[in-house]
């Protein structure tokens, strides 16, 4: 795995924590699995203090453009049932 994204959302944790509220952080799927590309999103997995609202997006465009990448973001309550399990087992937190 390219160690650069997840060493990054790590020095951004702080930042992440004091802006948004976020309390847990990670990175999954192609990203994890060596397939990541420029054309394949970085799937974050953020759980937030309390909703964010709008301000859900601006955490989006804020890891965007940090990470120069498009990413897509998964909060526990996005996630089916019938996923969970493999997907919180794919996670690599920071």
């Amino acid at each position: 795995m390219d160690p650069r994204i997840p060493k990054q959302l790590t020095r951004m944790r702080y930042d992440l924590e004091r802006r948004y509220g976020v309390t847990r952080l990670g990175c999954f799927d192609c990203f994890i699995d060596h397939h990541h590309n420029r054309l394949c999103d970085i799937n974050v997995y953020v759980e937030l203090e309390k909703p964010l609202g709008w301000k859900f997006f601006e955490l989006k465009e804020y890891l965007e453009q940090k990470l120069e990448v498009h990413i897509d973001i998964l909060t526990p309550r996005a996630i089916k049932p019938a996923l969970k399990d493999e997907i919180m087992a794919a996670i690599e937190f920071v």
